[in-house]
C-alpha cells in the first residue's frame, strides 16, 4: 500500500519531542540507511538541496516502509510545486520563507480543494494509491502537516497573525536565516537571535501551536526545548557523513602512526 498514514499530525497535536535529522544526500539509499536509526522525522530539502521531484518520491518510498516521517521543504511556495509534491505523496511540508499571513493563506489554499482552495483534483498520484482510495480526495486536507518557516524579523512581527490560523500546525525557527536578516550573517549562535528564536517559541507555545527549530548545537537545542520547541532538527545527513569520516581517519593516523 502506497502513503502510510500520517501519524506525525498525531504525533504534533499530542506536542510530543520530535527529534529529527536534515536530508540533504539526495539519496534514497542514505535515507534508507538512516532509517534504521531511531529519529522521529527526516527533512527531505529541496531548497537547499539537488533534490528532483523524483528523488523526492524514492526517499518516501523508503521512509514509508519505516517508522520515520518525513517532512519535504520545497524549493518555493508556488501552487505548482505544491500540487506536484501532494500528489506524489507528502503529507508533511515545510514551507520556506513566509513573513506574512496572507502568504501564509495562499500555501493553505494550494493545499485544499475547492472550495477550500484551488489544489487541482487528480487521484492518478501514489497519495490517491494511484487511484485506489476512494476516500482520498474526501480525507486528504485531514492528513496535512502545514509547517512554515519563521526566518526573517518580518516574519517574527507577524507571528500574532500566523498563530491564529486553524491549518497551520507548527511554526518553524531558521537561525541562519534570521541571523543574516539581523545583520549577523554566519552568526546562528549569537545571543540576539537566540533572544528572537526563544520569544517566538514562547508565543508559539502560549498560542497552543508546536514550534520547531534546526539547532544542532545540543546545548541551545536543550535552551529552545525549555522554552517549549517539540519539533528539533539536531543534524544532517552531510554533517554525519562528514564527521564520521573524519574522526575514523583521525583515528586511523593515531592508531597507525
Amino acid at each position: 500500500m502506497p502513503c502510510k498514514y500520517n501519524t506525525l499530525k498525531e504525533r504534533i497535536g499530542r506536542d510530543e519531542r520530535l527529534i529529527g535529522l536534515w536530508c540533504s544526500l539526495t539519496s534514497a539509499t542514505a535515507v534508507e540507511l538512516l532509517s534504521t536509526t531511531r529519529y522521529d522525522w527526516f527533512l527531505l530539502d529541496m531548497e537547499h538541496a539537488p533534490n528532483s521531484l523524483g528523488s523526492i518520491i524514492e526517499q518516501l518510498r523508503v521512509l514509508d516502509s519505516s517508522d520515520i516521517s518525513g517532512f519535504i521543504r520545497p524549493p518555493g511556495n508556488d501552487p505548482v510545486t505544491i500540487k506536484r509534491l501532494l500528489d506524489a505523496g507528502a503529507k508533511n511540508l515545510l514551507f520556506p520563507y513566509v513573513e506574512t499571513r496572507e502568504q501564509a493563506q495562499a500555501i493553505i489554499r494550494a493545499t485544499r480543494y475547492a472550495p477550500d482552495g484551488i489544489r487541482g483534483v487528480s487521484t492518478a498520484g501514489r497519495a490517491a494509491w494511484y487511484g485506489q482510495n476512494p476516500d482520498y480526495l474526501a480525507n486528504a486536507a485531514k492528513e496535512l502537516v502545514i509547517a512554515i518557516q519563521i526566518e526573517t524579523t518580518g516574519a517574527l512581527k507577524a507571528l500574532p497573525n500566523l498563530l491564529d490560523l486553524p491549518e497551520i500546525d507548527l511554526l518553524f525557527f531558521g537561525p541562519a536565516d534570521l541571523s543574516a536578516d539581523m545583520g549577523l550573517l554566519g552568526q546562528a549562535e549569537h545571543p540576539r537571535v537566540q533572544a528572537a528564536i526563544l520569544d517566538g517559541i514562547r508565543q508559539v507555545k502560549a498560542a497552543g501551536k508546536m514550534a520547531g527549530v534546526l539547532a544542532p548545537n545540543l546545548h541551545i537545542a536543550r535552551q529552545y526545548y525549555q522554552a517549549g520547541a517539540r519539533l528539533i532538527a539536531v543534524g544532517s545527513d552531510l554533517q554525519s557523513l562528514y564527521t564520521a569520516a573524519r574522526h575514523l581517519l583521525d583515528a586511523a593516523h593515531e592508531q597507525l602512526a
